[in-house]
């Protein structure tokens, strides 16, 4: 299973055309327009149940990058909340600054990919 923060939570799987929905959640462009498509009103998000009246999305940009960079670093799959806050540390390390050596926590040197 993909991270949850890259996946879509109707799916389940990494976001494919990420969009961002009136209350600020996040789905597929494929799947909340199947999820709205019988409606006319009431839209309704699937994670919160908050309303709109009318159909407004808008593409996600920011997360579509986040997650090629998460599929890029191909980071295992995590149940635990322990094993999802590793991970979480790791993407930040991945993500976070510049190319080269950085000093580890006991004070020995490692190399960071850049990406």
């Amino acid at each position: 299973l993909p991270l949850r923060e890259a996946s879509c939570s109707i799916c389940l799987e990494y976001f494919q055309d990420p969009v961002s929905i009136h209350c600020g959640h996040n789905f597929c462009r494929a799947c909340i327009t199947q999820c709205w498509a019988e409606l006319a009103t009431n839209f309704s998000c699937p994670q919160c149940r908050q309303t709109a009246q009318q159909r407004n999305f808008r593409l996600n940009r920011e997360l579509a990058n986040m997650v090629e960079l998460v599929k890029q670093l191909k980071l295992p799959p995590t149940k635990e909340p322990e094993a999802e806050r590793k991970s979480h540390q790791t993407l930040f390390l991945f993500s976070g600054a510049s190319q080269g050596s950085t000093a580890g926590s006991e004070g020995r040197e490692r190399k960071t990919p850049g990406i």
